[in-house]
Formats: C-alpha cells, sequence, structure tokens
C-alpha cells in the first residue's frame, strides 16, 4: 500500500472524515475506509493497481458528500420566535431583546449552522432531497411589527427564515402591514406562510374547541374558514401557493389535520418540541420555543437537546397540542 500516492491519499482522507481537513471525522467515514479495504481483499487487488485505484476514489467521493449532509438519523431542529424587541435587555417569554437575538445569530453562524427554508424542510422529511449539515429553519409567528426588527440581522447573515401571518386579525396597529407582509416574500431569503385568519388563542375558545363542538359561538365551519381564507387572502397578495400552516398556539387534533389537508396545506407546524427528521410526518412538524429571558449557554442547550427551555418567570412551558393543560 505504501508504494501507491492515489493510496495514502485516499487513506488519509477517509481516515480523517473530510475534505481539505475541514469536516469532522465520523464513524460513517470509518465505515468507508474499513469496506473499500475489505472489497480491494476480496478481490484481490493490490493497493497499487488501475481497479483498487477506482475503488478508493469511489469511496472518497462518497465520503466526501457524506461528510457534507445531514446523516441518517439526524433531526433538523426548527426554532419559533415571535417579538423581535429593541433593548439590551428587553425580552420575555414571547419576545426576544435584538442583541440577544443577534447573538444567537451570531452563534449559529460561527457555529457551523446552515438555515434553511420550510420548503426544503418539508422535502428533506419526505425524502426528496438532502440538506446540509447542522441544518435549522427558524421561524417568526405572529407577524408582530417589531418583527422587522429581525430582518437587517438576518440579512447580514444571510440567513433564511419563514414569516407566518395572521390574515385578518394580525394586520395593521401592532403587527406588519400588507406592504411588509409583500416585502417580505419578495426577499429571496423569505417565505410567508399561514397562521391562521384570527389565532384564535383562548383555552375555552380555538379551533380545537370549535371542530369538537365544545363551543356554542363556533363550529367546524368557523374552523374550515380559519384555514382557507387565510391560505387564500395570502396567495393573492403575493400571487405564489402557501402550502404550509403553523397551528396558533400549537393546538390541533386529528379532525383539524385532515381539514388542513383538504384545504390543500402540505406541511402543518406545531409547537411541540422536539426536531425533524428523513421520514418523519410532514403534518406534525416539531419546533422549539425561544423563550427571550434564556441566555446564550440556554439557548445552545435548546438546540442541542431538542427541548424546550423555560426562563422567563411564570412561562407556559409547552404542553402538548391540546388546549386543555391550559385552562385553570
Amino acid at each position: 500500500m505504501r508504494g501507491s500516492p492515489v493510496c495514502l491519499r485516499s487513506s488519509l482522507v477517509l481516515n480523517r472524515g473530510g475534505h481539505n481537513g475541514t469536516v469532522r471525522a465520523k464513524e460513517g467515514l470509518n465505515f468507508l475506509s474499513f469496506m473499500s479495504t475489505r472489497i480491494m481483499q476480496e478481490r484481490g487487488a493490490s493497493c497499487g493497481s488501475r481497479a483498487s485505484r477506482r475503488w478508493i476514489l469511489s469511496w472518497v467521493a462518497a465520503a466526501i458528500f457524506a461528510a457534507g449532509q445531514v446523516q441518517a438519523g439526524e433531526k433538523v431542529p426548527v426554532l419559533i420566535y415571535h417579538q423581535i424587541v429593541e433593548g439590551a435587555d428587553a425580552g420575555g417569554e414571547t419576545s426576544i431583546g435584538l442583541r440577544r437575538f443577534a447573538e444567537q445569530m451570531r452563534y449559529l453562524r460561527e457555529a457551523g449552522y446552515t438555515t434553511v427554508s420550510t420548503r426544503d424542510l418539508v422535502a428533506y422529511m419526505r425524502g426528496d432531497i438532502e440538506l446540509p449539515e447542522k441544518s435549522i429553519v427558524l421561524t417568526f409567528d405572529d407577524g408582530w411589527k417589531n418583527v422587522l426588527n429581525a430582518v437587517p440581522v438576518l440579512n447580514t447573515f444571510q440567513f433564511k427564515a419563514s414569516f407566518w401571518i395572521i390574515t385578518e386579525a394580525g394586520i395593521g396597529r401592532d403587527y406588519v402591514e400588507w406592504s411588509d407582509v409583500i416585502a417580505l416574500g419578495r426577499n429571496p431569503d423569505f417565505e410567508v406562510y399561514s397562521h391562521t385568519a384570527t389565532h384564535p388563542w383562548d383555552p375555552w375558545s380555538n379551533l380545537v374547541t370549535w371542530v369538537d363542538g365544545d363551543d356554542p359561538r363556533f363550529g367546524p365551519a368557523d374552523a374550515l374558514r380559519e384555514l382557507v381564507d387565510s391560505k387564500r387572502l395570502l396567495e393573492d397578495k403575493l400571487g405564489q401557493p402557501v402550502p404550509y400552516l403553523a397551528w396558533p398556539v400549537g393546538w390541533y387534533n386529528d379532525r383539524l389535520v385532515e381539514m388542513a389537508r383538504q384545504a390543500g396545506y402540505e406541511g402543518l407546524l406545531t409547537a411541540e418540541d422536539g426536531a425533524n427528521g428523513s421520514g418523519d410526518d410532514v403534518y406534525q412538524i416539531r419546533r422549539l420555543f425561544v423563550d427571550g429571558a434564556c441566555d446564550l449557554s440556554a439557548f445552545i442547550r435548546l438546540i442541542n437537546s431538542h427541548r424546550y427551555e423555560s426562563c422567563a418567570q411564570g412561562a407556559w412551558v409547552t404542553r402538548g397540542h391540546s388546549p386543555a393543560p391550559y385552562r385553570h
């Protein structure tokens, strides 16, 4: 083996687990090195032979490709932000100070994360595409006016993000204007999707209680209108399909999922913590709630553990997809 420069270089790349020494070693690459040696032994090829060179180079190419891709079984986290407020110390459970937000974005860049779109996440979950290693998705719920504070930060790092708009109750005053929504939709790094028409969030009166017949004032037809009208209005304003929906407060049930599918949605975002892998259910996309009172160390634990970190006093810890636990 030592007589062939090709073998020496190939073995070095495989064992180091990367291209130009920049990608950290992986168990999968060690497996590739082992398998290439076994194949040569079984074929009776010496390291310097033309046949063995072809085998080694094919394994090197596979190793380099694998080193930069999300590996089988790896999960992609999706972060939920709400309000981005100015001030170093500002922040609470559903709001985060602009400086702290910028600090988190800087950490993602320096730690080697790649932001990907919701559309690409869904395609990855369906098994249609591969994603870069350490992929992450950024989502901003409700369409608060101050979410526009995040845009310069996102643009600075060239990060992708999606904005989830309440099309009737969430336009104007404390929320974005339609001109803002259209501008976000025109940014090639941003996506705009539905967060229903009015975002019903009362634990006693919401989409779940409406379809279950637990609210005498509203029923399934009202829930369907929330899904259909918001989708149609966004598509009219943006001039492009709106295939994804984020549930208000993360509350939903099987009847609502079926209703959303019939309304034409191709992916649904929850507020249940965890992360998402290839083959997972695109109608139950898990997300991680970013508590704005948490410091950077808690944020790092969040994206590594895929479990909600509660830092704000009196914060409502994620309790699943039913409104019942929130009734006091």
